[in-house]
């Protein structure tokens, strides 16, 4: 059920903290429409593991949860220390910390599922219309967490020198193009 519109939340250390209660405990419950309903509907959520680096809307929002949660089916957050409110009161923020285990394809782009677990840490930005989340900015260390499913090389590996070999074809391929 879609959540109403409620008052503007009051950025203060209080409301910030129960609203990120409110924020992970959606996420836990990895049903889209809890995460939806807490969200304008214009909603522009950016972050690393969305496929171009955001997206907008509930629909797409709903889409790309489901896909998270087919890909990790027990998909959990925690907030650590405390939120935060930013210096001029227009936004929250927290630091996190998530588990999971990758037992489902992740599409896009098609990550095969390795059955092994994934942590990971970041921190989300949060501003806010009408008592709804209108944007949120997810930053994260994306090379940690694709070392752990096999998309992304260990240090000082073969792998990791091909790898280089590869990103300076590239590079040289669009100097040329300049």
């Amino acid at each position: 059920m879609e959540a109403k519109s409620v008052a503007p939340i009051e950025l203060r250390p209080d409301t910030v903290a129960s609203w990120c209660d409110r924020f992970v405990g959606a996420w836990n419950s990895h049903e889209p429409e809890q995460l939806a309903g807490m969200c304008t509907e214009d909603i522009l959520w950016e972050d690393p593991y969305i496929r171009g680096g955001s997206l907008t809307g509930k629909a797409a929002l709903r889409a790309w949860l489901q896909s998270l949660w087919t890909a990790m089916p027990d998909l959990h957050f925690i907030i650590v220390g405390e939120p935060w409110i930013t210096l001029d009161n227009t936004k929250a923020g927290a630091l996190w910390q998530g588990t999971a285990r990758f037992t489902g394809r992740l599409d896009p782009p098609g990550f095969a599922p390795t059955g092994g677990p994934i942590e990971m840490n970041g921190m989300d930005l949060h501003e806010f219309r009408d008592g709804l989340l209108c944007r949120v900015i997810t930053h994260m260390d994306t090379m940690d967490v694709a070392r752990q499913i096999g998309a992304g090389p260990e240090p000082d590996t073969r792998l990791e020198r091909m790898g280089v070999a590869m990103q300076r074809l590239q590079a040289r391929r669009m100097r040329r193009k300049t």
